[in-house]
């Protein structure tokens, strides 16, 4: 049967998540960073991409030049950024992601309609969010309006509030973990920076050198025989 899908990302939480558990004695560790391109391949196999209908990801800044955002963007996301407090704290941006996916329901009712309409979503914060709206709730009403879901998360990071959900809803939603798939969509900063330290190291060896004075002591040569 036709099927529109919706991606939606809690970059926050997908970030935060792959990092907890990671450092020494199970701290988290900072350098961790997401591999995007690859992560999309994973979330996006086996589906359709012209049934893909919405891409869409939500952050924070500063900075809104980070790595991050242009990777997103180059695969075809829509990044809406939030700002942060004083404070360093996420400002409304939950609440700025529950927003789009209700307005994703209420303008594709998979009740009023031949076509299945599916709901992607990488997080698992299951927060009460203030006791405004949460994605847990956003789930429910997916549900309730006829979408199917299917969740993406780190299992260290997926509140147990959508294993009841699903438990309540098994053959409308299923849930997938990130962590069969780290080695593929992470990496560390610092084995990339060391990988250009490196690189950096091989231009300035003593052959290198001695290659690049040998090259301009051939250019001067030919210079002056000529001249």
């Amino acid at each position: 049967s036709a099927c529109e899908i919706h991606i939606v990302v809690d970059n926050s939480n997908l970030f935060i998540g792959s990092q907890n558990g990671q450092g020494i004695n199970r701290q988290q560790d900072t350098s961790v960073r997401i591999n995007v391109g690859n992560l999309i391949a994973i979330i996006e196999q086996n589906k359709n991409s012209k049934d893909i209908k919405t891409r869409l990801v939500g952050g924070s800044t500063p900075p809104r030049t980070s790595r991050i955002w242009n990777e997103w963007e180059k695969c075809n996301y829509t990044c809406l950024l939030g700002d942060r407090s004083i404070l360093n704290k996420e400002v409304f941006l939950d609440d700025m992601l529950h927003s789009q996916i209700q307005n994703l329901i209420l303008r594709n009712n998979s009740h009023q309609g031949s076509v299945q309409q599916r709901l992607v979503l990488i997080t698992g914060d299951g927060n009460a969010n203030d006791n405004r709206t949460s994605f847990p709730d956003i789930v429910n009403i997916a549900l309730d309006y006829g979408w199917t879901v299917e969740l993406w998360s780190w299992g260290t990071s997926m509140n147990k509030k959508f294993s009841d959900i699903q438990r309540r809803n098994p053959s409308k939603m299923q849930i997938n973990y990130l962590d069969q798939y780290r080695s593929k969509i992470t990496f560390k900063q610092k084995q990339q920076q060391q990988k250009v330290n490196n690189q950096l190291n091989s231009w300035f060896s003593p052959v290198s050198i001695f290659v690049l004075c040998l090259g301009i002591f051939l250019c001067f040569f030919l210079i002056y025989w000529w001249n």
